[in-house]
């Protein structure tokens, strides 16, 4: 049995060096943000939480664009944001607080890009597709209906946004729905003035 032990020992022991030895696999996150900066002349802040080695085949960091980087982070865990210049890169726990572009008809992003957006419901109250769709979304993304308006809001990438907006437009069946009248200030309007 102390002969066992002892094997299973230098076993471990040396997987752990031999393993130490080896240099990690994969590419700095680091090293592809630095050459899509250069290649796009954008300047990028990380967060001190971005920490990664990329796996990329059949392809270079040289030659990662700003959309694929915006895939390759999102496969990681990772969003950017816009601020005072910079293209911010921070875990996508931040995407609900981080100012993201407003999506308008028409628009379009990088599906991996996170976007707000607002989905009108004609047919039924907008706060009965919360429950609904929630599950559908990530754990960063916001959704919520506003009832005044009956609108959803939803805060997620793209491609998500688009796919929700084809549920919604799914499920929104049915004859008009006219929501209730709101009380109070209308919105942008203080009620202390």
């Amino acid at each position: 049995m102390k002969t066992l032990i002892t094997c299973l020992l230098l076993v471990f022991a040396s997987s752990t060096a031999a393993a130490a030895d080896e240099p990690e696999s994969g590419i700095p996150m680091e090293k592809i943000i630095a050459a899509v900066s250069h290649k796009t002349n954008r300047k990028f802040v990380v967060d001190p939480r971005v920490n990664a080695r990329v796996t990329l085949v059949g392809q270079e960091p040289s030659q990662v664009t700003y959309n694929e980087l915006l895939t390759i982070l999102e496969t990681y865990g990772y969003v950017t944001y816009e601020s005072d210049g910079y293209v911010v890169v921070a875990p996508d726990a931040n995407a609900r607080q981080a100012p993201q572009p407003m999506l308008t008809k028409g628009q379009t992003y990088a599906d991996a890009q996170i976007v707000n957006y607002t989905i009108p419901v004609q047919n039924g109250p907008a706060a009965f597709l919360v429950p609904i769709l929630r599950p559908l979304l990530p754990q960063y993304a916001a959704l919520a209906a506003w009832p005044c308006a009956n609108v959803l809001l939803i805060t997620d990438r793209y491609a998500n946004v688009k796919k929700m907006e084809a549920i919604v437009k799914a499920l929104d069946v049915g004859t008009a729905y006219k929501p209730e009248k709101c009380e109070g200030p209308a919105p942008g309007k203080r009620s202390d003035s």
